[in-house]
């Protein structure tokens, strides 16, 4: 099928396995997709984070639907003429996933069980060498997280003094590099230990793979006997506001885990009070440890962080220099190292001493992409290649549905992000105000109840701004 070529392109092999693989596209009612899938994690998924892309390969087929719908099977098999994506599900059991393991999940030096096969077995995702405590700038926004993080790396694995600790932020603040130094640090102090270190999404995917294999109680088995879990980002494990299979299986390891007194450290980008509907035996589990925020760092913590950026990289800024960049940037950590390796490199390419006056001519540079508005061309063109078209079909005179719905995403975002009025916008799209209008305020009200076509809004408008 051309539309699954074109969404494979699209992603990984293992994410193209783990959603794709289960579902099959049973027929097309008017332009609306059905698509079959096993149970409603998998409708979930579809309808919200793949359904923009999934139009959009039907789209560059030449055949533009307006949504999908998902039907529940009580198994993996299609009704008569449909086609899978892909085929070969069949043996698997009635009411879960069937399909191809997950086989490329990413390695790590911490396996569960050495030798065994990516199938059955969790893997660790490495730790990086660049995170480590030492390397852990501590100001008062995050000495008491840091101290906590401390205390749990440092004992054996035994009556862990947090059940689980939590820590949380916004994102580029610091939450990865903490959870990474702790699993170092433990991994150096209890030789032969067993960790797990992954994110929420790639938990979610392990859990998958383990229904599609059929081993979900070898799954399970493997994380109550984990020395120390380590979970990223948990707001991205799938269905913690409904308390899906993936998510039951979080609180089974959770509860395992604390049980038996060993570590949990989890990382989340807000406090578990303030994750939408989060399943209330979750949301106690994680009540009963130590939930501890990182918050924006101060500016004698941020020029802190600038010179040992710079220290890592072998160079001792002037004077000012990093006080500079500690001024531009208040919220984002991974900025100001950002700004440090171009100052670095734009140093090394010219072959000139690193200046105030260098220091200047980057930060204006950032600060005129930063506040250069997009054209409504740019526009158009970000928007015709997010639904898989050529841009001029959005000015032309065709109206299918998802047409119809890319013309009057572009026309908001460029409400949003042109400065143009809506007669200005309107005569690059050849319409009226008023069709602008209708466009714009359609798109507005969408976007509240679409997840999936949120995202793709909060992506554009990232990208455009």
């Amino acid at each position: 099928m051309e539309v699954l070529s074109t969404i494979r392109t699209s992603l990984s092999p293992h994410e193209f396995d783990t959603w794709f693989a289960p579902a099959r596209f049973v027929e097309a009612e008017g332009d609306v997709v059905v698509i079959r899938v096993p149970n409603a994690m998998f409708a979930s998924h579809l309808e919200g984070e793949y359904r923009d892309r999934i139009l959009s390969a039907f789209a560059a087929t030449g055949n533009p639907m307006a949504s999908i719908r998902c039907s529940i099977s009580s198994g993996p098999s299609a009704t008569p003429g449909g086609t899978a994506f892909p085929a070969g599900n069949a043996g698997a059991s009635p009411g879960i996933a069937g399909g191809s393991a997950v086989d490329d999940v990413p390695t790590g030096a911490h396996h569960v069980r050495n030798g065994e096969s990516p199938r059955t077995a969790l893997q660790s995702d490495a730790v990086s060498a660049s995170f480590s405590f030492d390397s852990f700038v501590v100001g008062a926004s995050n000495r008491f997280a840091h101290s906590a993080a401390l205390d749990v790396s440092n004992p054996g694995v035994e009556n862990s003094p947090y059940n689980p600790l939590l820590i949380y932020g916004e994102a580029g603040l610091g939450k990865t590099h903490l959870l990474q130094a702790i699993a170092r640090r433990f991994v150096e102090q209890n030789p032969g230990r067993t960790v797990l270190l992954t994110r929420g999404d790639t938990f979610s995917t392990q859990v998958v793979s383990a229904i599609k294999s059929h081993d979900l109680f070898g799954f399970r088995h493997e994380c109550a006997q984990l020395d120390m879990l380590l979970v990223d980002n948990i707001q991205f494990i799938t269905g913690l506001d409904n308390f899906t299979r993936v998510a039951q299986e979080f609180f089974y390891a959770l509860t395992a885990l604390s049980d038996r007194g060993r570590p949990i450290v989890l990382t989340s980008d807000r406090d578990p009070r303030d994750i939408p509907n989060l399943d209330g035996q979750i949301r106690s589990r994680l009540e009963s440890g130590l939930a501890t925020d990182i918050g924006s760092p101060d500016w004698e913590t941020r020029a802190a962080i600038v010179r040992k950026k710079a220290a890592t990289l072998g160079l001792e800024l002037p004077d000012g220099v990093a006080e500079t960049i500690a001024s531009r940037y208040q919220h984002d950590v991974r900025k100001l190292e950002g700004t440090v390796n171009k100052l670095v490199s734009e140093s090394n390419a010219d072959r000139v001493r690193i200046t105030p006056a260098l220091l200047d001519r980057i930060l204006s540079e950032r600060a005129s992409r930063r506040s250069r508005q997009p054209s409504i061309q740019e526009v158009q063109v970000a928007v015709a290649k997010a639904f898989g078209f050529a841009p001029l079909r959005l000015v032309g005179k065709q109206r299918s549905n998802v047409l119809v719905l890319a013309r009057h995403v572009a026309m908001y975002v460029c409400r949003q992000t042109t400065g143009r009025t809506l007669v200005e916008i309107g005569k690059e799209f050849r319409r009226d105000h008023s069709t602008v209008t209708y466009g714009i305020r359609r798109i507005a009200a969408a976007r509240k109840r679409d997840l999936g076509l949120n995202k793709l809004l909060e992506r554009l408008l990232d990208q455009l701004s």
